[in-house]
C-alpha cells in the first residue's frame, strides 16, 4: 500500500510539473526582461503591493500554489487553446459549464480588473500582479499553445525519456545557453525603441495568433519516441529565444500600462 500510494503521489507531482510552462528560468528570465523595462513609477507603484520584492521574484508563484486548495481553480490557465486557423479560442472551444481555464482569456481580464488598481484591496492587487507575470509568460511558451488535434507524446533528451512538453518548458533553454536570467535580459533585452514597439503593439488575442502562427512548428522537428539533440537545440533555440524576448517586452508593456 504504501509503494502504491508513492507512486501515485510521485505521478501527481510529474503531472504538476508537466503543466508548467517555461519553469523557473524562463519565467525569471522574462520577468527580468520586463522588470528593465518599466518605468521607475511602474517599479514603484509595483514593489508597494509586493513588500518590496522584484517581480521577478514571483515570476513562478503561480505554479507553486497551483496545487494548494485556495488556487486550485487555476490549475488549467497556464495554456491557451486555438483552433483550425490559429485563432484564440478564449474559452469557446468547451460548454461553459466544462471551461477551467485559458491563459489569454484570464490575463484579459485581470487586466480589464487591474484598471481600477487603486480601488481594490492590497492582496488583491498583489495576487493579481502575480498572475499578471505568469501568464503572459505562459502563453508565449510554445509548448503551451494548443492546437486542435495535437497531443502530448514522450521523446529522448538529454539521455532521458521525457515529455515533449517538458523539452519547452525548460529541457531546451536550460540546455542551450546555461545562461542565468540576467545573462538573458544582456543577450535579449537590447532592443531599439523602434523594434520594441513592433513587438508590443496590439493587444493578448493579437499576440496569441502570432505564437500559434510561429509555434506549431514545434510538432514538425519531434515525433514519439525520437531522440533530440543537436539538430533540433539549433532548430528550437532561436524560436524559445524569441519567445522569451516577446513575453518579456510585452509584460512590460502590460504592467508599464497599469502602474505606469
Amino acid at each position: 500500500m504504501k509503494l502504491k500510494n508513492g507512486l501515485l503521489l510521485l505521478a501527481l507531482v510529474l503531472s504538476a510539473v508537466d503543466m508548467s510552462a517555461w519553469g523557473r528560468l524562463g519565467h525569471d528570465a522574462i520577468a527580468y526582461i520586463a522588470e528593465c523595462n518599466l518605468s521607475a513609477r511602474a517599479k514603484k507603484n509595483i514593489s508597494n503591493y509586493l513588500d518590496g520584492k522584484s517581480i521577478v521574484y514571483y515570476s513562478s508563484w503561480m505554479d507553486e500554489v497551483r496545487e494548494t486548495p485556495e488556487y486550485k481553480f487555476s490549475t488549467r490557465w497556464h495554456s491557451a487553446a486555438v483552433d483550425e486557423n490559429g485563432e484564440p479560442c478564449l474559452g469557446r472551444d468547451v460548454k461553459p459549464e466544462e471551461y477551467k481555464g485559458d491563459a489569454v482569456l484570464e490575463l484579459m481580464k485581470l487586466m480589464d480588473r487591474m484598471q481600477n488598481y487603486k480601488e481594490l484591496d492590497d492582496s488583491t492587487v498583489a495576487v493579481g500582479i502575480k498572475m499578471i507575470v505568469h501568464l503572459v509568460g505562459d502563453m508565449h511558451c510554445p509548448g503551451h499553445v494548443k492546437y486542435p488535434g495535437l497531443k502530448g507524446f514522450k521523446v529522448i533528451y538529454g539521455g532521458k525519456k521525457v515529455s515533449y512538453h517538458s523539452v519547452w518548458d525548460d529541457g531546451l533553454i536550460g540546455s542551450v545557453h546555461r545562461w542565468n536570467y540576467m545573462e538573458y535580459n544582456h543577450q535579449l533585452g537590447n532592443l531599439s525603441r523602434q523594434e520594441a514597439k513592433a513587438i508590443v503593439a496590439g493587444d493578448p488575442v493579437e499576440w496569441e495568433r502570432g505564437n500559434a502562427r510561429d509555434c506549431k512548428v514545434i510538432y514538425d522537428w519531434a515525433s514519439p519516441d525520437v531522440t533530440l539533440g543537436k539538430v533540433f537545440n539549433n532548430l528550437g533555440k532561436p524560436l524559445a529565444d524569441s519567445q522569451i524576448q516577446k513575453a518579456g517586452y510585452r509584460l512590460a508593456k502590460v504592467l508599464e500600462d497599469i502602474f505606469g
